[in-house]
This record gives structure tokens, C-alpha cells and sequence, in this order.
């Protein structure tokens, strides 16, 4: 049976496919479902039976799944095979007979796989679906739900989680298109508090309008007798309608932008609607709805569980701390290796050392949907010592939006800070402002020649004791790292740079421009000296045709180590200067995070950097020259202008120090990343060969599987020579979940098990705002970039768009005129790049990623922290 009706009993999610499986549920239940059926799993098994198949598994035979363009070239392949394949007669007859029958309208065309919600493994956003289809276009868009069944990322994720690609299917889901005069969501239970009570957002039009960030919807708290407990009016500026079928931006009427967009009425029938459909499932329900006023019918479009954890606690959660620092997916042993040094060193050690006794035992970290969360109580107590005017907008940025105002104004607790200061000089004087720096570089150096004595020893002749007790030799020689950083960023960096700051506001009525030129063009910034090295590389590289064509001639990736030393040696010069590089930066990676490469086992990143930065002529070390120019007359220009100002000569002398601090701490800010990545480096050849062990002894399938360990339990296989039965399934869901969540930044907050993010604040039309971290206004062409391998896409001038950046990629900064970022601050390490390249930066921007596309013109206003569609700004002008 190839196609099946929504009411058809008892239908088997094999058949339909996750979406197509709960709607029909759904319809079953008497629930008011927009018009729908379903073109089977049957269909598409049908489809591609016998040769096709074959020919599929012959093309998934040849793909190298460690290797993009292989995966895109095979999926590709797949596709257009698909494609150009003529629907069997009796699956044509079928479903075209089922779509003639269909009233005139425009209808939406949904994949929906099998393994499609199901608990451990999510294809969501993989698959393609097409909205507002005319019935004589629904046959081909068909069609190409089944080839998206073969887009890259959803054959990466299967392979990456050990399902089989052709163990399951693809259902197809055709749904006529509701024409919305109202649409919102349900959810019944409180995703801010975890309260029982339920929650209704809704704005006029369709809910695009919500789901993009365009509106702040309306929201509604009622209780479960229906009382309204709380009800937030907002202005609705504008909305999306369907308009000869195109979901068309429209504005609002006058009189209905700040009128509610649900009468009491309504209110009532969708709690109830909500309770229903939560009795029904046995779970709270995310409800999504659209209402028709023509003929005054709500449909339910989708109805799913709150995200929920599975453990909950009282505990708000946040993600936003964790984006400055540690801001990649997480493997379970890199949130150990380092987990346990911030929690233990820089949380508890120190609030100890600093009479802090309120938070010295508190848990600090949570690891969810791979990524690292901070309590964000700690934070909040934290921040408690710190004077008001230091509580900026980019620190209140860590909080919901509802907490920053109280946070803002909360009592200093300044008789224990200044106590603090006095416990630091007694218990730890490294702790000191004037001495920290020094304290580091003297640790710094040390380190490095344990690093020496390290690289000389052959890890695979040692035993597994003597390995272990060499991995925590190195660990016991990066303390001092955790040491001080928790001084020099925590606290140091953060109120110097926010005192010069804010002085400079309040005292020259600065737009973020002299600041900027007062911390750009420092000394010894151990990035902006490697960012200068692949400058000098590419320059050698475009003086020399020869080998420039010779790489860009060559996959770069498909290159051994042995392969691109003899393509480069070619050119002595490079050689050399190439050697060099890989010598000083070779422990340095595209991510923190230690279950990837570093350049020096991935030499073919580098050269892949040097290629791109080859096609422009900028000359970074002229660059710098100028930033460090720059600086020198904005140093005089300020202190001039300070000392014409009322008492002008004491102001102008405290200014300078302060001044001289925040330049010191940014420098360390920067170099202590140099640094880590030293400590990071050694431990990942360890525990890589600690992984080698196990895979020998059958323990773990593969080496990078001891990655998805936690290091106790990796030491107790070492030390015991045994392990849990259950653990090989614990690293095998532990690795779907890091490979399905890699790529995608859950929700901002957690809070008793719930997710939730922040509001996306509305400034004038299609105006995004973030936060203010690099001055100065550019207007250019949008290139969103989700992966460090994307860049190579990148073009001279481009806006570049990405969830955070790394020391990996500022690298390209110097080709790009504006930056945006989704996490972040002004002391993140985009924004302090950024800087010192002088290119306008907002960063926080919630959803970047999606709201914002390549090819579209945008204006990066780096002054107030806005993001503006072009032609919605009221000047044009370049930085």
C-alpha cells in the first residue's frame, strides 16, 4: 500500500515515518489536524529495490567517510540517481490518483524518516520538506524528499552513529498549507520556571514570524483552571501571510501592532487543546497551532515533549559562560581532562584563597547535549563583588533577560572584595594585579621545557603505569596554569578593560573607537604573531607559481604527511619557514576540543590556510605595524584630552596605569590560549595512546573511542585490566549524541530539566542587536560559515557569520570586513582579533546562523551591537 490515510488503525512507524506517525496519532484522537495523507515507506522501498540499490551500496562502498568532498560527491551521486529515475507504474497510479482528489490550495511536502524521533537518533533538519506546493508540483517535490533522504549530513550522522543506511526509510507527509490569521505555541509546562502551569505565545500571521526571531510574540500565563496569571502585550510590527502562495513579510495594521492577538476565548480553548494533547502523549507538550478566522477551526500543526533532561535540578543553567571559553562540542574525557581543573583550581581553590566560602563547594559545570554549561548561581555570586558599573551588558549577557535587570542592581558586596584583595596578597601574592603577568610567563617558560623532556619520550615503550604516572606529571605541571587564570581573566582582564571603558565614556563620551584603538596593535600577542607567520607563508607562496599551482592543483585533504613534505620542498624557503611554523604553532588546532588533530598531525590545514590567504596581498606584518601606530597617537590623543577635563592631570595619571593593566591582561588573556593548547596538546598524545592500548585489547572498537570515556572509567580499564559489561553501549550512545549535537548549539538556559533561550529582542525591521565588541560600521556581502572547513569559501571583504571563533581561524581575519558571531563578548577572543584588525564586530547573536544568509548584504554596526539588513539603515557608509 503505498499511499495511507491519516485514520488508517493501528499504523506501524515503519510505514509512515516519526512526523507522519505522530499526526496521524493525533487525527485518531480527534485532534483538528490540517488535511494530510501519507506515501508510505513502501513506496520509497519499492522505488529503489533491486538495481537502483545496488547501485546505491556501490557508491556508499567508494565514499571515504573521514572526508567531506568524498561524502558530498557520493551523496551527490546518489541524488541525481534518484532523481533521474522514473516513478513504477503502480506507484505513479497511486499517488497521483490520491493527489488528484485533493481540493485546490497549496500543500506542504514533508520527509519523514523512520528513525525520524525516535530516543537515540534525530535526524531533525536533515531531511528536505517543501512548503506552499501547487497539487500539479507535489509528484516531483515527492521525489526529492526521497533523494534528501541522501543528504550529506544525514548520511554523515547515520554513519557516524552505527545506523544502517538502508535498515530504514523514508515516508513522505503531504499537508495542506493553513492560511494563518493567528499562530503561536503552547507549551504545558513553564519553560522558565518548570512550573505546571501553561504558557501561550502568539503574534498575527503565520508562525515564521516567531520561529525567525522577526516578533517578540505575545505571551500568556494561565494556570490550570484557566486563570490568567500573567500576560505580556507586544508591539507586532509586522507579520508573514500566505499571499498567492508565498509566505509574504507584511506589516501590520495600526491598530492591531500593539492589540492582543488572543481574546479570553481563545486563551481557553488552546489551554484546553494543550492539557488534551499532554493527557494524550503522557508527557508535557510543545504545541504548535495556526488559527483560521474565516472559519474559526484551530489546527494543531505539531505536537512533541518539552525537551526535557533526564535528571532535573533547581539549578539554572547556563550555556553562555562556557561559549568564552569552552565554546565546541564536548567529548565526556576533554570535560573531565579540563572539567575538573576549572571546577577544582579556578572555582573552589581560589573562592577559598579569596574568603568567597559561599561558593567553594558548589558544582560548576554540567555536560548536556554535548556542550559544557555553568551554574549560573556561582556566576551570579561571582559577580555579587564585583561594582556595579563592571556589571556590563556583555557579563549580564551569561543570564535570562528577565534576571539581568535584578543582577544589574544587585548590592556590592564591596567590603569583600577588598578583603579579598588583602587574602590573595597573604595566601597566593601571585594573585596580585601587579604580579600575575610575570608569575605566568616565569610558569610559561618552565613549562615549556617540560614540554621538551616530554616530546623526547616514546610513548609506546613505557608501560601503562609509567604512562599514566607521565600523564599526571603533566597535568600536576599545567596547575599553575588554572592558577592563574582565574585571576588574570577572571578578574583582571575583565574589571582593568571595563574600567578604561567606561572612562572613556563617561569622560571623552567615546563610541567604542578609542577604546579599540587603546587595545589594538599590543606586543607579544602570541595569535597576532601567528596570524603574521601564515602571512609571511603565503607571500612566499605567491612569489613562487610554481608550487602555487602544484597545491592548488591538489585535494589537500587526501594528502599523507610524507606527501605534502614532498610537494613543499620543492621551494627551500617555504620549506623552512613551513618547518618553523609547524615547530612553534604545531600544538595549536582547530578546536579546543582534544579529540581532533592537532597541525602538527594535520599539516595539511595549514597549508590549506596558507593557499587561501595567498590569493589576497595583504601584508599582516605591515598591518600590525600600523595597529601598533595607531595606538601610540590614540594613547596621546586621550591622554591630551583627559587632562583638559576637570582635574585632568590626576585623572590622565590613574588612567594610564589602569590602562596599562587592561593591556597587559588582554595580552594574557591571548597567550594563556597559547599556552593551554601546549598542556592540551601532551594530554591528547597520551590519551590517544592510552586509546591505542584498548583498541588492542579489544576493549574499544577504534583508538578515538577512548575519547567517549570518562577518565575514571579509562583509568580503571588501565589499572584493572577489565571494564563494565555495559560500558561498550555507553560509548557507542555517547558517540551518536556528540555527532548529533555537534553541529547545532542547544538552547542558551536549563533550568529543573528544562530548556530555553532568551527572547530575541525586535530593533526597527530586520535589525538583529548583540553585543557591541568591535567599533565601526561596514556594509558587505553575508558569508555564513558553520565549520572551520567552510572557509575556504571565503572571500576578500565578505561578512563573516559563525556560531564562535578559535585562534584557528583569525588566521582569515584579515581578509573578512565584518564578523558576527552567536556567543561571545568583548573580551572573547573574536571580539579582542577583531579589534586589533580593526573590523566591526557584534557578537551574541542569537541564531545567526539561520537568520542571517550568504549572498545577503548586511551592515555590522560594531558601535551599538546591531545587525541590520541592507536598505533597513539609515546610512550606507563603510568602516
Amino acid at each position: 500500500m503505498y499511499v495511507i490515510e491519516l485514520d488508517h488503525q493501528d499504523l506501524p512507524l515503519e510505514k509512515a515515518g516519526g512526523k507522519a506517525l505522530n499526526l496521524a496519532k493525533l487525527t485518531q484522537a480527534g485532534f483538528n489536524i490540517p488535511p494530510a495523507f501519507i506515501i508510505s515507506v513502501e513506496a520509497y522501498d519499492s522505488f529503489i529495490k533491486g538495481e537502483m540499490e545496488d547501485k546505491i551500496s556501490h557508491i556508499l562502498h567508494s565514499v571515504d567517510f573521514n572526508r567531506e568532498d568524498s561524502i558530498s560527491q557520493g551523496c551527490s551521486s546518489i541524488k541525481d540517481l534518484i532523481k533521474g529515475e522514473k516513478l513504477p507504474s503502480a506507484i505513479h497510479s497511486q499517488v497521483t490518483a490520491r493527489i488528484k482528489s485533493l481540493p485546490q490550495g497549496y500543500y506542504a511536502v514533508r520527509s519523514s524518516a523512520v528513525a525520524e524521533d525516535l530516543a537515540d537518533a534525530s535526524f531533525a533538519g536533515q531531511l528536505d520538506s517543501y512548503l506552499y506546493i501547487k497539487k500539479e508540483d507535489i509528484l516531483d517535490r515527492v521525489t526529492d524528499c526521497w533523494a534528501s533522504y541522501w543528504n550529506d549530513r544525514a548520511v554523515k550522522y547515520r554513519h557516524d552513529s552505527a545506523l544502517g543506511h538502508q535498515d530504514s526509510g523514508i515516508a513522505v507527509l503531504v499537508q495542506k498549507m493553513v492560511d494563518a490569521d493567528i499562530s503561536g505555541v503552547t507549551f504545558t509546562t513553564n519553560p522558565v520556571d518548570g512550573s505546571s502551569n501553561i504558557v501561550i505565545e502568539s503574534t498575527w500571521g503565520l508562525g515564521e514570524a516567531i520561529a525567525s526571531g522577526l516578533v517578540t510574540p505575545d505571551t500568556f500565563v494561565l494556570d490550570r483552571e484557566g486563570k490568567l496569571l500573567d500576560k505580556e502585550i507586544q508591539n507586532k510590527t509586522q507579520g508573514y501571510f500566505l499571499q498567492n502562495g508565498k509566505n509574504t513579510l507584511i506589516p501590520i495594521e495600526d491598530d492591531y501592532q500593539g492589540k492582543s492577538s488572543l481574546n479570553m476565548e481563545l486563551l481557553q480553548q488552546l489551554l484546553q487543546l494543550g492539557i488534551q494533547l499532554e493527557e494524550f502523549f503522557a508527557v508535557a507538550q510543545d504545541v504548535e497551532w495556526a488559527l483560521e478566522c474565516e472559519n474559526n477551526t484551530i489546527y494543531i500543526l505539531q505536537s512533541r515533549p518539552v525537551t526535557t533532561l533526564t535528571e532535573g535540578d533547581d539549578i539554572l543553567w547556563t550555556r553562555a559562560y562556557g561559549d568564552e571559553y569552552w565554546a565546541d562540542a564536548t567529548t565526556p574525557l576533554f570535560y573531565d581532562v579540563m572539567g575538573k581543573m576549572l571546577t577544582d583550581y579556578v572555582n573552589h581553590e581560589g573562592a577559598r584563597i579569596m574568603g568567597y566560602n559561599d561558593i567553594t563547594n558548589t558544582q560548576l559545570l554540567k555536560l548536556h547535549k554535548s556542550r559544557v554549561y555553568f551554574n549560573s548561581w556561582v556566576l551570579e555570586k561571582a559577580f555579587s563583588y564585583y561594582p556595579k558599573f563592571a556589571r556590563s551588558k556583555e557579563l549580564l549577557n551569561y543570564f535570562p533577560l528577565e534576571d539581568q535587570e535584578r543582577i544589574s542592581q544587585y548590592p556590592s558586596i564591596l567590603h569583600k572584595t577588598l578583603l579579598s584583595q588583602v587574602y590573595i596578597a597573604l595566601r597566593d601574592s601571585d594573585g596580585m594585579m601587579h604580579k600575575t603577568d610575570k608569575a605566568y610567563r616565569k610558569w610559561a617558560n618552565s613549562f615549556m621545557i617540560r614540554c621538551e623532556e616530554f616530546d623526547r619520550t616514546d610513548l609506546e615503550k613505557i608501560s601503562d603505569q609509567e604512562l599514566i604516572s607521565l600523564y599526571q606529571d603533566i597535568e600536576i605541571a599545567g596547575i599553575k596554569h588554572y592558577q592563574l587564570i582565574r585571576y588574570g581573566m577572571v578578574s583582571h582582564s575583565i574589571a582593568t578593560n571595563l574600567m578604561v571603558k567606561n572612562w572613556l565614556v563617561e569622560w571623552l563620551d567615546d563610541d567604542g573607537s578609542l577604546y579599540a584603538g587603546l587595545i589594538s596593535g599590543l606586543d607579544d600577542n602570541k595569535t597576532v604573531e601567528m596570524n603574521i607567520k601564515f602571512s609571511d607563508l603565503a607571500m612566499i607562496l605567491r612569489e613562487d607559481p610554481d608550487l602555487l599551482e602544484k597545491i592548488n592543483n591538489v585535494d589537500l585533504e587526501t594528502l599523507s604527511q610524507s606527501e605534502i613534505r614532498e610537494l613543499i620542498s620543492t621551494n627551500p624557503d617555504f620549506k623552512q619557514e613551513f618547518d618553523l611554523f609547524i615547530r612553534n604553532y604545531g600544538h595549536r588546532s582547530n578546536t579546543r576540543e582534544i579529540l581532533y588533530p592537532r597541525w602538527r598531525e594535520d599539516q595539511a590545514y595549514v597549508l590549506g590556510v596558507v593557499k587561501l590567504l595567498s590569493s589576497s596581498d595583504l601584508d599582516l606584518r605591515k598591518t600590525e605595524a600600523e595597529s601598533r601606530n595607531h595606538r601610540f597617537i590614540t594613547e596621546k590623543e586621550v591622554s591630551n584630552r583627559i587632562k583638559k577635563t576637570r582635574g585632568g592631570f590626576f585623572k590622565a595619571r590613574i588612567f594610564s596605569m589602569v590602562l596599562n593593566l587592561a593591556q597587559t591582561y588582554l595580552t594574557f588573556r591571548e597567550n594563556q590560549r597559547f599556552y593551554l593548547d601546549h598542556i592540551l596538546f601532551r594530554q591528547r598524545l597520551m590519551l590517544l595512546d592510552m586509546g591505542r592500548r584498548l583498541a588492542e585489547r579489544k576493549f574499544i572498537t577504534e583508538t578515538d573511542a577512548v575519547f567517549f570515556l570518562y577518565e575514571k572509567e579509562l583509568f580503571d580499564i588501565l589499572e584493572k585490566g577489565k571494564m563494565a559489561p555495559d560500558l561498550k553501549d555507553q560509548i557507542l550512545k555517547r558517540k551518536q549524541e556528540f555527532h548529533r549535537y555537534k553541529s547545532s548549539l542547544p538552547p542558551k538556559f536549563i533550568k529543573n530539566g528544562i530548556e530555553f533561550d532568551d527572547t530575541v529582542m525586535e530593533y526597527d525591521q530586520n535589525a538583529i542587536y548583540g553585543a557591541a565588541a568591535s567599533p565601526g560600521t561596514f556594509t558587505g556581502v553575508a558569508r555564513v560559515v558553520e565549520s572551520i572547513e567552510e572557509l575556504s569559501q571565503l572571500e576578500d571583504h565578505e561578512i563573516l557569520i559563525t556560531s564562535n571563533t578559535d585562534p584557528a581561524w583569525t588566521a582569515v581575519f584579515s581578509k573578512i570586513g565584518g564578523l558576527i558571531t552567536e556567543t561571545g563578548g568583548i573580551l572573547s577572543h573574536g571580539a579582542v582579533i577583531s579589534r586589533e584588525y580593526r573590523i566591526p564586530a557584534v557578537t551574541a547573536v542569537k541564531g545567526a546562523t539561520q537568520i542571517f544568509k550568504t549572498g545577503e548584504e548586511l551592515v555590522v554596526d560594531g558601535n551599538e551591537g546591531v545587525v541590520y539588513k541592507k536598505g533597513n539603515w539609515g546610512s550606507n557608509d563603510e568602516k
